[in-house]
């Protein structure tokens, strides 16, 4: 997992355990720097179309008359849409994400990946994940409770989604427009416990650096996979 960031604040994290944590409805702000402001960060829209469905025919269409209660067309109880027919509908979610924090990193090691971010102009290696990311979410919970929901990886996609008959899909806060695949993007996502705004913070603890060391990026190296 690599860092990318404007020098003096990766030699803060080195040298002090000093860094910024954002927060997934901050990140949709415009006067972000390029390759970290997406205005639709958090949010998708998931839909199901149905050609021709009629509530008798639910055991032939398991998926349409599933889709009635997911999308709450009707309450819980199946058997009311019996005598329902649909035409040519089209049915939408819209969701968006509650507010969490974000940490991002990347899992590529290039100097053509830092230049997706503005200003970026230095790269850290984490090569402790588990150290750094307990102490993090300790500095984290000192400050407000938090439930740490662990690393994964983002998804780089539309975000209007089919559904697909199950759930509802890639989780809003680790999608992506395909612009900012070039990015590989890994976030750590913690959950405020309590229902409350959140902000950015800076955070210290000292034991941060000690889980990373720098990385030197050649001019000439460039991702070509």
């Amino acid at each position: 997992m690599y860092r990318y960031s404007a020098k003096p604040y990766n030699d803060s994290l080195l040298k002090m355990g000093v860094l910024r944590i954002g927060t997934l409805h901050d990140f949709r702000r415009s006067e972000h720097k390029k390759g970290i402001a997406d205005p639709q960060e958090g949010k998708k829209t998931v839909s199901h179309h149905m050609e021709e469905f009629r509530g008798s025919d639910g055991a032939e269409q398991p998926a349409d008359l599933k889709s009635l209660t997911e999308f709450n067309i009707i309450g819980g109880d199946v058997k009311g849409a019996e005598n329902a027919v649909f035409k040519n509908v089209l049915l939408r979610k819209k969701i968006d994400h509650p507010d969490c924090f974000i940490f991002c990193t990347s899992a590529f090691c290039f100097r053509s990946t830092m230049l997706q971010f503005e200003n970026a102009d230095s790269c850290v290696l984490i090569k402790n994940q588990i150290g750094f990311f307990n102490s993090l979410s300790y500095a984290l919970n000192s400050i407000t409770p938090v439930i740490f929901r662990g690393v994964h990886n983002v998804s780089y996609q539309e975000r209007d989604e089919s559904w697909n008959g199950r759930d509802w899909g890639h989780h809003p806060a680790l999608i992506k427009s395909p612009e900012f695949k070039e990015q590989g993007e890994i976030r750590a996502i913690w959950q405020p416990k309590f229902n409350q705004p959140i902000t950015p913070l800076i955070l210290s603890h000292g034991n941060l650096g000690r889980f990373c060391e720098n990385v030197y990026l050649s001019k000439k190296q460039r991702r070509t996979a």
